[in-house]
């Protein structure tokens, strides 16, 4: 038989068990209606609705389950964020550093197979959805870890709901997370350890013409590798000439893989962002570009490299950028009943150094070698300094063998002319500025003819073509170890064109001077 004092011990026990098993469902059943009704009254244009909120004040874990939330603008009404997900999960809250400390601290926040559909709105900027969301912060947030899992991302045009981007498979883990609303500075204000994300089928519409796609996004706080990446033109080649107002790139872009190594990227001090990286590797680019110049010219202004990347709005710092078997096809479409002729460089394999804005003095240089219309061994040799503002460049190429017949397809449709002959060996410089050039050219070739045709691209004018090779030199020199001199000066940029038309102008001086003038080497 029980002795009595054992009776109220266990009775005592009993007691304390079930006080504190009552107290801990009133306070679990407090805390789910604190947080119902913050949910209710995050703002009167959220509406935030879920099937259950399950709290533990033992453990610190809270769980919404099915929660979806419906954002709508503040002026229109009309729903901008419309998400939905499995749960969202928070383990081991801080109470102490909730109740006592004016913070949020948490182990962990896990968001499980959320859906997330966003109407963005062009007319606001950038840095107001920036703003806007850290204003909504009125507390210091901590996170050790913040994971989301299995997300589906979809934003849309506010005005017509046409696509902007689509990530249907989005995992992201970031540690160590914090938010200091009570600081200056954007750098300052968000905070991070290190993070990761993965995506697979990304569709991007970076504007009204073009689509990015990218089969598998895998980003850390240090590197980056990007596989399967396409730049195209939503259009076929007719109905994008029948929709542009003036000329513009058709673009068929592939890359299979680029990695990016020793990545750094965030604000700078003065809220500026940037971004560098010590390599970036592009393995087995290929591009395909056509241009059809039967749509109206564009005569805007064309800056060169150095000052496109010294306007760049961003601080850019690549180290090396390595290049591997590219391939680039340029095609131009000049006469309606001709095809568009093309031109070809094949196995390109480049280095670029210094890219960006951020090296100083320190020359931009760029290697090329590659090989020109399927048999031409071709190599360049770029570099300016994007600190200088007058753009002064140097370009060197180096072709080999050429065949002439080779850039038929090219110069018959485009320029109504046929070369015949062999272009043994080619080298030019060329130096310049944003306005002005000079290059010197030397070049073997043999047995060189040039036949002009007539307007229908297919009968040859035999008039003009025995003038133009009046002033033509058949051969470069009986001694074929000889070569003939070409040269041009304070050839003008048409600066509405781009630098690739600067360089061919160049080209196109150099190689008439060496042909048609006596060939001799200025001193």
């Amino acid at each position: 038989m029980t002795k009595p004092k054992y009776k109220k011990a266990i009775i005592v026990i009993a007691i304390i068990v079930i006080v504190t098993v009552l107290l801990s469902f009133l306070a679990n059943s407090f805390i789910e209606q604190k947080i119902g009704e913050e949910l209710q009254n995050v703002s009167e244009s959220t509406k935030i609705e879920y099937t259950s909120i399950n709290a533990n004040i033992w453990t610190g874990n809270v769980e919404v389950e099915s929660p979806t939330i419906l954002i709508s603008g503040e002026t229109t009404n009309k729903t901008i964020l419309d998400t939905k997900l499995k749960s969202i999960e928070i383990n081991d809250v801080d109470y102490w550093d909730l109740l006592f400390n004016d913070k949020i601290t948490i182990e962990s926040l896990v968001i499980d197979e959320l859906v997330a559909k966003y109407k963005h709105n062009s007319v606001v900027k950038n840095e107001d959805y920036q703003s806007s969301f850290l204003d909504k912060i009125k507390q210091i947030i901590h996170a050790e870890k913040i994971t989301i899992n299995k997300a589906d991302i979809l934003i849309t045009d506010y005005d017509n709901d046409s696509l902007i981007l689509s990530i249907p498979n989005f995992n992201f883990e970031v540690l160590d997370l914090k938010i200091n609303p009570e600081v200056s500075k954007v750098k300052d204000k968000i905070t991070y350890k290190d993070f990761e994300l993965n995506t697979k089928n990304l569709k991007w519409a970076t504007n009204t013409y073009d689509d990015i796609l990218i089969n598998e996004i895998q980003l850390t706080n240090n590197n980056a590798t990007i596989k399967d990446f396409k730049l195209q033109t939503k259009y076929s080649k007719s109905e994008y000439a029948s929709i542009l107002t003036k000329e513009r790139d058709h673009f068929n872009v592939s890359i299979a893989e680029l990695r990016l190594d020793n990545l750094n990227f965030g604000f700078a001090s003065n809220d500026k962002f940037y971004f560098k990286s010590k390599k970036v590797y592009v393995n087995a680019p290929k591009a395909k570009i056509y241009r059809d110049k039967l749509v109206a010219d564009d005569f805007s202004y064309k800056p060169l490299y150095g000052t496109m990347l010294r306007e760049l709005g961003i601080d850019l710092g690549i180290k090396i950028v390595e290049i591997s078997q590219g391939e680039i096809s340029y095609l131009e479409k000049v006469n309606a009943d001709e095809n568009a002729g093309q031109l070809d460089f094949s196995n390109m394999n480049a280095t670029i150094t210094n890219l960006g804005n951020t090296f100083g003095d320190k020359d931009t240089t760029i290697k090329v070698n590659t090989t020109f219309m399927e048999n031409s061994p071709l190599e360049v040799n770029w570099n300016f300094k994007v600190a200088d503002t007058s753009d002064q460049f140097m370009f060197k190429a180096d072709l080999g063998f050429l065949n002439a017949t080779q850039m038929d397809q090219f110069t018959k449709p485009n320029l109504n002319v046929d070369l015949n002959g062999e272009l043994i060996q080619t080298y030019f410089t060329i130096s310049g500025n944003a306005n002005t050039a000079r290059i010197d050219l030397k070049m073997k070739y043999d047995d060189f003819e040039v036949s002009i045709l007539k307007k229908n691209g297919k009968e040859e004018n035999k008039f003009l073509s025995s003038i133009v090779n009046l002033f033509v030199s058949e051969d470069s020199e009986e001694d074929r170890n000889k070569y003939r001199y070409g040269q041009g000066e304070e050839l003008e940029r048409n600066t509405t064109k781009s630098v690739f038309n600067f360089v061919w102008l160049n080209i196109k001086v150099g190689l008439l001077s060496a042909m048609s003038g006596d060939g001799k080497k200025n001193r």
